[in-house]
C-alpha cells in the first residue's frame, strides 16, 4: 500500500467516525486564522485540505455573501461530508475534490489561504506548496497550522519524536518534511507566529 492510499484510508475512516466531532473544537483556531489574514468583505479565499468543511462557514463569515469561499480536498468520502454540511447549513461554497500535490488551484485567484493539518499529511509538500503559491494572487497570505515533528536531541523528546513520526507516517502520507523549512523555501516571507518541534503556525506572503 503507498504512502497515498495509506492516508486516503485513514482520511475515509476519520470522515465517518472522530472528524467531525473533532472539528467542533476548532473555533480558537478559526479565530487565529481569520487575526492574522485580515479578510475583508469580497475577498476570494481556499482551504486547502477542507476536511468536514468546518472552516468554510467562518470563512464565509469572513468574507460575506461578496466573497469566493472555496475548498479542495482529495479524500471523497470528506468532500461528500463537507457538501452536506454545507447544505444542511445553507452555506455558499465550492467544494473541489483534487489533489492539492498535483492538480492546480487556478493561477493568482486568491487573496488567501488556510491550511489546517494538511500540508504535512500530503505525499509531496513542495509540490503542494509551489501549487498553493502560484494560486495566490500578489500580496495574498497563506495560514498553515500543521504537524512539525522534526528530530529532536535527547533521549526521552527524541523517542517521543521518532514515535510520533511513525504513528503519523503510518496513518498518512507524512513523508518526514519540515514543514517550516518548505513553506519558507517557497514564499520566502514567512512570520513564525508559532513553532515548536513537534506543531508549527505560520503566517506566508506572496511578494506584492
Amino acid at each position: 500500500m503507498t504512502t497515498t492510499q495509506r492516508g486516503d484510508r485513514t482520511w475515509t475512516f476519520a470522515s465517518r467516525t472522530y472528524y467531525g466531532a473533532l472539528s467542533r473544537f476548532n473555533g480558537p483556531m478559526h479565530d487565529l486564522a481569520l487575526h492574522h489574514l485580515g479578510l475583508e468583505a469580497g475577498d476570494s479565499v481556499l482551504d486547502i485540505g477542507c476536511g468536514t468543511g468546518a472552516t468554510l462557514a467562518a470563512l464565509r463569515d469572513a468574507v460575506g455573501p461578496s466573497g469566493r469561499v472555496v475548498g479542495v480536498d482529495y479524500n471523497a468520502g470528506m468532500v461528500d461530508r463537507t457538501r452536506k454540511f454545507l447544505r444542511r447549513k445553507g452555506i455558499d461554497a465550492e467544494v473541489r475534490e483534487a489533489d492539492a500535490t498535483r492538480e492546480p488551484h487556478g493561477y493568482e485567484e486568491f487573496d488567501a489561504m488556510i491550511a489546517i493539518t494538511a500540508f504535512n499529511a500530503m505525499p509531496d509538500v513542495p509540490a503542494a506548496l509551489r501549487l498553493a503559491h502560484d494560486a495566490l494572487r500578489p500580496g495574498g497570505r497563506l495560514f498553515v497550522f500543521d504537524v512539525r515533528l522534526v528530530p529532536s536531541s535527547g533521549f526521552v523528546e527524541g523517542t517521543i519524536t521518532r514515535l510520533l513520526r511513525f504513528g503519523y507516517r503510518k496513518l498518512t502520507a507524512f513523508t518526514g518534511a519540515d514543514i517550516v523549512d518548505e513553506v519558507e523555501r517557497v514564499f520566502g516571507t514567512v512570520d513564525r507566529i508559532g513553532v515548536t518541534p513537534r506543531l508549527t503556525i505560520l503566517l506566508a506572503h506572496k511578494k506584492a
